[in-house]
């Protein structure tokens, strides 16, 4: 068993040994061969010698290699006749048994006439056998048929060349061909569109055609994608174009892709706390390419890929974490690839798809949809503007603040951030200034009072100056401990400066000595004034008049300042209020943005594909399904007006929105420009049972009913108009597109979700492309996804009394396909499709 199934090997098809007639150097040893086909890591040889089977030697090569190298009979045969050239082909045979051996080879070399051929020596007469009839046996007895082709001597050309050939005569040839032998790299690509471009498409390989082992070397590197027997020799037949690699580099490392690499289950688990259901001890390495999981109803085919996705978070079934459950994990394809363990206890987070059983029928409404379309456009992270939200969430707390400013009230209930209490403030303190003011005093209690307000902007200036020079005396202080630290350290030639700010410290003290001298000037002035007062014989209070005086001047010069500060802030708060109506163009543009963050998204997809096979690819994927895919800003109205009946006053608008004259989105948007403002500092303030600006404003609110969705249409049809078939059609092919040469997915029962139309006719060819830039791991029950999509591997479930076992291999083991046939409906049908449908193709008789 090859249990990670179908790998790239390197194989010859076309090797002699000292038993032909023509072989270099008839001393070579069977051990000197097999040493140098190790040395060149040949998996897979077909001793080929010039009309003769020697069973003898065979048997003993097949001995030597053991294991190591599959050694597979042949025989080489000429076809032609006297005068004519010659063309040279192949039976290659599935046998071991000796006695089978030695009876193949007298078939051959009798009924088709060459028996005159002395082993190690050719006769002097040529030796032909017909081409038609040779074939035919040796297909009779289990074999296929290679024959030398393109720049390859003794080739199928020499019919062509030689003999005007009919479609019917060509036709007929190719009936007796399995594989044509190239004669180098270059022929393979234009060969059948030149030589026998009618009959259709056949496996080409290219061969050592070695009669030297001292001289071993492959022409070109033949890689077969197979395991390394007969039968896996067969699979080239039906799958010429996917089986079939003449290239030095090895194809298993053509394209770097990280892939689950191994699941180790080291001692047998048991799944669910209360459940006897368990996985046995059991390691199960996996393909890199197309993994495909099966098995009866019950028997756990489920399980292990759910299991899988349970140590990665990806699923919550109710599991048992268990460290004995370990992923290993490549994170890249090549031949030393960087290798991470995983278990089921710690658990971990890795990229990859997983789409459990029956997730596409999940995907209802439009906004769920949406969301996951986000996922695959990676956009899952598209949220509303974080900056502009926080400007709006600052503008409104700025306008609310304002607000409170002006609302503030004292323990004495006066409201001094008010217009009209200042305004009356001020209006006041002149009156009562003007009761104590006479024609006799009016010039004097002015200038007293302008001497009070000048000294109290002295003060205030003596103090900021204060402050001024104690900070620059703490800075210096502290900055001066530093450097005598840093000091410490360095060399005398190195030492910092310290710091001062005698200049500083000398222009305060100056601006200081000039305010005080001015407000002893003012005090000075204002004892005259008192010592006036008193000279003049007045026979008030003296004391109160000029208390008053200065009380009354202060009010008129305090109110008057806080006016200006309110009609400074006024007009702040207007143009905050101009800002946030206009934020009905901000959030257009908000969702705009992401609309057109969605269709660049997708746009770059389809436009930033890497060559030109994965373009083809892209192409099948999306080509001819009318599949657009855009960013629509949707307006919930329903929802919008549920909210909105929990802000207005129901007994003043019945109608809610329709009252409001909000709509669609076009009227959302024109009323926050034009109308919010009257229903939160207006005249219809005093409808609303909460303010309006928190259903517009606030993103919590505003999310459940204005949002950004993925605008999908598939064949002209919008989503609520597909079918559940077509939802998960459209979905599994966005999946596959956007992230189709990197992300491996585990799909589990595809067909559960998909259509079958779109399963036999398209995916099984979308799988068998995509294969080569991901690893796909499915489970299923459809053969078509496992014979047809021709997958490397297949892993069988089994269930004994809730044990859980899994053994694999690939479809060219016997094992497997009998498994296949009895578990999967239609599979022995998928396996003899799969024949005839290649037959066809090469014969053009479908």
């Amino acid at each position: 068993m090859f249990y990670r199934g179908s790998e790239w090997r390197k194989w010859d098809l076309h090797f002699h040994t000292p038993s032909s007639y023509d072989y270099k150097d008839k001393s070579v040893t069977n051990e000197k061969i097999i040493e140098v086909l190790k040395e060149n890591n040949i998996s897979l040889v077909a001793i080929t010698d010039h009309h003769i089977i020697d069973v003898e030697r065979i048997t003993e090569l097949q001995n030597l290699a053991g294991n190591d190298i599959k050694i597979l009979t042949g025989i080489e045969c000429c076809s032609g006749s006297r005068g004519k050239e010659p063309i040279h082909f192949i039976g290659i045979f599935p046998e071991t048994n000796t006695e089978r051996l030695e009876y193949i080879r007298d078939e051959i070399l009798i009924k088709t006439n060459i028996n005159e051929q002395k082993q190690n020596k050719r006769v002097d007469s040529e030796i032909y056998c017909n081409l038609e009839e040779t074939a035919k046996l040796i297909r009779e007895l289990g074999g296929i048929i290679t024959i030398h082709a393109g720049n390859k001597s003794n080739s199928i050309e020499n019919i062509t060349n030689s003999l005007p050939c009919s479609m019917a005569q060509k036709k007929d040839i190719a009936k007796n061909i399995d594989i044509f032998e190239m004669g180098r790299e270059e022929d393979q690509k234009d060969y059948i569109n030149v030589v026998f471009k009618e009959i259709g498409t056949y496996p080409m390989i290219i061969c050592s055609d070695n009669h030297n082992i001292n001289d071993y070397s492959l022409k070109q590197n033949c890689w077969i994608k197979a395991d390394s027997t007969f039968e896996g020799l067969k699979q080239i037949i039906y799958e010429p174009e996917e089986r079939v690699k003449i290239q030095k580099e090895n194809p298993n490392f053509e394209f770097d892709k990280p892939y689950f690499e191994k699941i180790s289950i080291k001692d047998d688990i048991k799944l669910f706390e209360n459940e006897k259901v368990a996985f046995l001890k059991k390691g199960i390495p996996l393909n890199k390419n197309l993994v495909t999981i099966i098995g009866g109803r019950g028997t756990g085919k489920s399980l292990l890929v759910n299991y899988l996705a349970h140590t990665f978070n990806k699923n919550d079934k109710g599991f048992k974490d268990n460290k004995e459950f370990e992923v290993y994990y490549a994170k890249n394809n090549v031949e030393n690839a960087d290798i991470a363990t995983f278990n089921a206890k710690d658990k971990s987070q890795i990229n990859f798809i997983f789409i459990e059983q029956s997730k596409l029928k999940t995907l209802t409404d439009d906004k769920t949809v949406g969301e996951e379309f986000k996922k695959l456009l990676q956009l899952e992270d598209l949220q509303f503007n974080e900056t502009l939200n926080k400007e709006i969430i600052n503008l409104l707390g700025e306008i609310e603040e304002l607000k409170d400013w002006f609302n503030y009230e004292t323990e004495n209930n006066e409201r001094i951030n008010d217009k009209d209490f200042n305004e009356k403030k001020k209006e006041n303190a002149k009156q009562l200034l003007e009761t104590i003011t006479t024609k006799e005093n009016e010039a004097k209690l002015l200038k007293y009072t302008e001497n009070i307000n000048d000294i109290k902007n002295y003060e205030n200036l003596l103090l900021e100056l204060d402050k001024l020079k104690e900070k620059h005396e703490e800075y210096s202080k502290e900055l001066n401990v530093e450097i005598s630290t840093l000091n410490d350290k360095l060399d005398n030639d190195f030492k910092i400066e310290e710091i001062n700010f005698n200049k500083q410290l000398q222009g305060i003290e100056k601006v200081k000595n000039h305010f005080e001298e001015l407000k002893v000037n003012k005090e000075s002035e204002n004892t005259k004034i008192k010592k006036q007062f008193e000279s003049e014989g007045y026979k008030g209070d003296l004391l109160e008049l000029l208390k008053n005086a200065e009380k009354y001047q202060r009010d008129i010069n305090g109110a008057t300042k806080q006016l200006v500060l309110i009609g400074k802030k006024e007009r702040i708060l207007r143009g905050k209020i101009e800002l946030r109506n206009k934020l009905g163009k901000k959030l257009r543009q908000e969702y705009n943005r992401q609309a057109k963050i969605i269709e660049d998204s997708w746009n770059n997809i389809l436009d930033n594909i890497g060559n030109e096979d994965q373009k083809q690819i892209m192409k099948k994927i999306l080509a001819g399904r009318g599949i657009q895919i855009k960013g629509k800003v949707t307006f919930d109205l329903i929802k919008f007006n549920t909210k909105l009946a929990n802000y207005l006053d129901k007994r003043v608008y019945r109608n809610l929105g329709e009252n409001l004259e909000i709509l669609n989105l076009e009227s959302y948007y024109e009323f926050i420009n034009k109308k919010l403002g009257d229903f939160i500092e207006g005249d219809k303030k005093d409808t609303t049972k909460r303010s309006l600006g928190e259903l517009f404003f606030s993103l919590n609110e505003r999310k459940e009913y204005l949002y950004t969705i993925v605008e999908i249409s598939y064949n002209g049809k919008t989503l609520e108009k597909l079918s559940a078939g077509q939802k998960g059609t459209l979905y599994l092919l966005l999946q596959l597109a956007t992230k189709a040469f990197s992300t491996l997915l585990i799909f589990d029962q595809p067909e559960d979700d998909l259509d079958n139309e779109f399963i036999s006719e398209e995916l099984v060819d979308l799988f068998k492309e995509l294969k080569k830039y991901r690893q796909i791991i499915i489970v299923t029950h459809n053969a078509n996804l496992v014979v047809t999509a021709d997958a490397e591997q297949v892993i069988v479930a089994n269930n004994n009394d809730e044990n859980i076992t899994y053994f694999s291999g690939s479809l060219e083991n016997h094992t497997i396909i009998k498994n296949v046939c009895k578990i999967l409906e239609g599979g022995k049908n998928a396996f003899e499709k799969r024949k005839r449908r290649y037959s066809s193709i090469a014969s053009k008789e479908k």
